[in-house]
């Protein structure tokens, strides 16, 4: 158990790890892409024997933030990118979190009656 103390009051903070059935971790590990059956293609790897290591993209809301994958032949392309949301997908998420907010807002209503 790890224990941190705040200026004003004592706290104690617990971490526990969780197994999830299934999930095989690694030790090490290698980060791959593939296009349908064809080999896979190594992109990264655990750089430390003694860290499993991870793999993370960001990509920022701008035009320049792209990521190209091609297949060995190049007849394939993968590529993620960032564009400039639409009006109507902006519309459509809207009136998801308006109908999000009145639900909220319901329930919260009858948790109070």
């Amino acid at each position: 158990m790890e224990q941190t103390e705040n200026n004003s009051q004592n706290s104690t903070h617990e971490e526990t790890e969780i197994k999830i059935p299934g999930v095989e971790e690694f030790d090490r590990a290698e980060w791959l892409f593939q296009f349908d059956e064809e080999d896979p293609v190594v992109i990264a790897w655990s750089n430390s024997k003694d860290e499993p290591g991870e793999l993370s993209f960001i990509f920022k809301a701008n035009n320049e933030s792209n990521l190209i994958f091609r297949s060995q032949d190049g007849s394939k392309v993968l590529k993620i990118f960032a564009r400039r949301m639409s009006e109507e997908r902006r519309a459509e998420l809207d009136e998801i979190e308006r109908k999000e907010r009145e639900l909220i807002e319901k329930i919260n209503g009858s948790l109070e009656e």
